[in-house]
């Protein structure tokens, strides 16, 4: 009787702080890992902005030490006023045989309404032209924060989710909490500026003096030091936006962002028209050769492909090849925009 009543004991004592720490956690507001799941997915999935996944890391750090790693049955809280999103039923589903089902090109139509033309991705990946001093640089990035007791013969590569310290620029304002990227000059192109690379995206999770240290959040290409550190644009495309039918504005293109000397889609194109001429990003430019006058006649225009502008600058346009009805797109060539965005 005895050792049952201790049994009974232990129990409750064991179960007390199990308790506590369920009361102290409101219903509805708390994420149970799954395996593959990463903090930047779950704040997509509850958030609905990726970039602010050091919101959930904050709330949980007596949990969560190292951000990039986040193992199954870990309960994270997720911050004020997020609803748990609800998983698919693994039950199966049994529809009556005269039951109506949705035709499959609506359900494909709704669906892509709900996304941007433009994917975000695209948007902070592509390369653009501006000049120098439109560029508004905040720091240089310094080196990866990695001690180790083991000489090394290289600096070691950064990695997403690394921390990195940045050197800031004389009179630069940055704070904890601010997204910067990273990018990297490149060639010059005469009349228009240069071409800048992204690199990175990152999060500021500390600042010390002119010394401030960030966290990788996404990569483009490789992170070297001496990459310099710009503010992060906000996304510009709204979601359930389309262009449409337009005549009247054309350009050319004036390089691409890797010089090769076949194209392909997806490559990026700068294009020597910008926000000055009404140029958005998701607008539709046609690539075309124009009408040519040859020894035995006439011959017509021949359409090339399409670009969607992905960027745009003061003066000039990246856009991503869609398509390509010949292999002969090349710098020099003719655009015209077919479909503006409202």
């Amino acid at each position: 009787m005895k050792r049952a009543a201790l049994a009974v004991a232990a129990a409750l004592a064991a179960a007390g702080p199990l308790a506590a720490q369920q009361d102290t956690v409101p219903q509805g507001r708390v994420h149970v890992v799954r395996r593959g799941d990463t903090l930047w997915d779950l704040a997509r999935q509850y958030l609905a902005d990726p970039f602010l996944w050091p919101d959930i890391f904050r709330l949980n750090t007596d949990v969560v030490s190292n951000p990039a790693r986040i193992y199954p049955n870990e309960r994270l809280v997720l911050p004020g006023g997020v609803a748990v999103s609800q998983r698919e039923s693994e039950h199966t589903v049994f529809y009556n045989q005269g039951q109506r089902s949705t035709d499959l090109n609506t359900v494909l139509e709704a669906n892509r309404a709900n996304y941007p033309v433009v994917r975000q991705g695209d948007f902070y990946a592509a390369g653009y032209v501006a000049r120098d001093n439109e560029v508004a640089m905040l720091a240089r990035v310094a080196e990866v924060i990695s001690p180790s007791v083991v000489p090394l013969s290289r600096a070691p590569t950064i990695q997403v989710y690394d921390k990195v310290f940045l050197a800031a620029d004389s009179g630069a304002r940055i704070a904890i909490g601010d997204r910067v990227q990273f990018v990297r000059p490149g060639r010059v192109l005469e009349g228009f500026g240069r071409v800048w690379l992204p690199t990175a995206l990152a999060t500021v999770a500390a600042v010390d003096g002119g010394t401030a240290t960030a966290v990788v959040i996404r990569m483009y290409a490789q992170v070297n030091p001496g990459d310099l550190v710009v503010p992060v644009a906000d996304f510009p495309v709204p979601n359930n936006v389309r262009p449409a039918a337009s005549t009247g504005l054309q350009g050319r293109i004036v390089a691409f962002q890797r010089p090769h000397p076949l194209q392909a889609n997806e490559e990026i194109a700068f294009l020597d028209v910008g926000r000055q001429a009404g140029v958005k990003e998701g607008d539709v430019f046609e690539v075309f050769l124009p009408r040519t006058q040859r020894d035995w006649g006439t011959r017509s225009e021949i359409p090339v492909g399409r670009l969607q502008v992905v960027k745009v600058t003061q003066g000039t346009a990246s856009a991503r090849i869609t398509h390509l009805e010949q292999p002969a797109i090349a710098v020099g060539q003719p655009v015209r925009r077919v479909a503006a965005m409202p």
